[in-house]
């Protein structure tokens, strides 16, 4: 069996491979897809018409039919060799316990058509693979679609996987306009563009003097600049602009007792992997916790029958400020 290998470990080579591999799947996902549409008595060529419009019953009809790994009449994807999943899950998760095979074919399917309306409001759009200086960044060596000088990288599964799988575990119910309103955003960014006539990325206006302060400059950041990279620290290298952990109660599980789902904040999954390694040895010795599951690298499943929300999201969130350092 071949070794698990995440994009952001992957050489300069195995990422150009991965890439290709992604690229030769659009076409045969969004025929999967058309396909799926048919036997289900939908006509694919009416629904898939390339409106942003066409996404809202798309979506609706993708989540009634999500099924998880242990489902009756389900594909587990452990049950099959990994070659079989789509690329950018066998890439991502060296284990999948959610999702059924069948809803990641759906799931490749709607990237591929969701890839196809992009670019054709999008035109300048084009697939690339996100290289970075950091080793960690969470999309290194992901396929991206990017604009002009591809500073802005967009990796078109993560929404739409995320939104199923708290969908299917009932952790948050998805609109059915979720990805039409992704595509909007999407395409609103990628025609952004890096020519003369666009926003410019930052103005600079001399405020003149002030009686206190002295002269002063006003320097305006363009707003996406000014949103997507906002990352303020704290002496412990700890990030102030989202939330730095969240839990939420999966209740009962007949087989596994009760679970908490932690969900760690991005950076903090990739950045700090070996942080959070050491952070569920030691969350395993707690009194009352009888399991700990790294499920991804974001994402930890607890069993405890007297942990609550609170004291786990504080124990998580103590631990994290005091060992995470820039």
């Amino acid at each position: 069996m071949k070794r698990f290998v995440h994009y952001i470990d992957m050489t300069k080579a195995k990422s150009e491979e991965a890439f290709q591999e992604f690229l030769g799947e659009r076409g045969p996902a969004l025929q999967r897809l058309r396909e799926a549409l048919l036997a289900d008595g939908q006509d694919p060529d009416a629904l898939l018409d390339g409106s942003i419009e066409s996404f809202i019953p798309l979506w609706r009809w993708i989540l009634s039919r999500l099924a998880g790994a242990d489902a009756p009449g389900a594909t587990a994807p452990g049950s099959v060799p990994r070659d079989v999943w789509p690329s950018w899950e066998r890439y991502m998760y060296e284990g999948e316990t959610t999702l059924s095979l069948e809803s990641l074919f759906l799931l490749d399917g709607l990237v591929s058509y969701l890839a196809a309306v992009v670019q054709e409001r999008a035109p300048q759009a084009r697939w690339e693979i996100a290289r970075h200086h950091a080793k960690n960044y969470r999309f290194r060596n992901h396929p991206v679609m990017v604009r002009g000088t591809a500073e802005g990288h967009m990796f078109l599964p993560r929404l739409p996987v995320v939104a199923s799988v708290d969908a299917l575990r009932g952790a948050r119910e998805s609109p059915d306009d979720e990805i039409a309103d992704y595509a909007r955003a999407l395409i609103e960014q990628l025609n952004r563009g890096d020519s003369p006539e666009d926003e410019p990325l930052v103005e600079v206006e001399d405020l003149g003097d002030d009686e206190i302060r002295g002269r002063e400059l006003e320097v305006s950041l363009r707003e996406d600049i000014g949103h997507e990279h906002s990352r303020v620290r704290t002496g412990s290298g700890i990030r102030e602009d989202e939330p730095l952990v969240e839990v939420a109660d999966l209740g009962e599980d007949t087989l596994r007792g009760r679970e908490l789902e932690v969900s760690l904040r991005e950076d903090i999954g990739h950045e700090h992997s070996p942080v959070v390694d050491r952070m569920v040895k030691a969350l395993k010795w707690e009194d009352g916790i009888s399991r700990v599951i790294r499920e991804d690298r974001e994402v930890l499943l607890v069993a405890t029958a007297s942990w609550s929300i609170e004291r786990l999201q504080a124990w998580v969130a103590g631990y994290l400020e005091e060992n995470v350092r820039d």
